[in-house]
């Protein structure tokens, strides 16, 4: 017989700021693990500078209808890079309409193999300084081929597009510029900064916290343990609290 625990993930999928989500700045993907210890895995499956448009056919190579028993969430975190001016960056640029197809495309391959649209979660592109990240360009010798109010009908295609295939949604760029001093809540102007990362954690939580409500802590905390008994606490079918 096989007593094996499983734990159920949280998959965040997505472009540069999904593949900085566990560092120090970009901490919004630690700061779910740290929040699910004990109940799920938090899997980061980032992608420096990719956009929507190749992301559709790298999500069939991470997810399965294999895992999608296991899966507990899945976050789709693009637009960052597919809101790049067309002629000044051709190279990462997709257009509105194709950027919301793809999104859309990519929520039916999951729903496809098995993970219902409610566990799916879009998340739109952060809001964006066109000064700070301007300065980042420069450095690079790079033109600036990027504007906040672009990126604003970015974040609304995704909103529409999470309306229309019955996803859940994060308004990263609403929230954002609701917020005073929002600058703050981009290490570079374009990344989040650990203000930002606190943000976003905090308008996933509550997603996220109603999509593992059914999930077990697992293994009794340590002063719950039967001293005397160990093996009967953590060895026994009910081991988890």
């Amino acid at each position: 017989m096989n007593n094996k625990l499983t734990w159920p993930k949280i998959v965040l999928f997505g472009d540069s700021i999904t593949q900085f989500s566990l560092s120090q700045e970009g901490q919004w993907g630690a700061l779910l693990a740290d929040h699910l210890q004990r109940k799920c895995d938090v899997v980061n499956r980032g992608f420096s500078g990719y956009n929507a448009r190749w992301c559709k056919f790298v999500l069939p190579q991470i997810l399965s209808s294999d895992d999608a028993a296991g899966v507990a969430a899945v976050t789709i975190f693009l637009g960052a890079n597919d809101s790049n001016d067309e002629v000044l960056n051709p190279r990462q640029h997709v257009p509105l309409e194709d950027y919301m197809e793809d999104l859309m495309e990519m929520v039916e391959y999951l729903q496809s193999i098995g993970i219902e649209r409610e566990r799916i979660i879009l998340i739109t592109p952060p809001a964006f300084d066109e000064k700070a990240w301007g300065e980042e360009c420069k450095k690079k010798g790079k033109p600036l081929s990027k504007d906040n109010k672009v990126t604003e009908l970015y974040a609304r295609e995704c909103v529409e597009a999470a309306s229309d295939c019955g996803t859940q949604c994060v308004d990263l760029y609403k929230a954002m510029m609701k917020s005073e001093g929002w600058e703050d809540m981009l290490s570079d102007g374009l990344h989040l900064s650990q203000k930002g990362s606190h943000l976003l954690f905090t308008l996933l939580q509550p997603i996220v916290d109603k999509l593992t409500s059914d999930v077990v802590f697992k293994f009794p905390l340590w002063d719950e343990l039967d001293y005397n008994n160990p093996e009967a606490s953590l060895c026994s079918a009910n081991a988890s609290s």
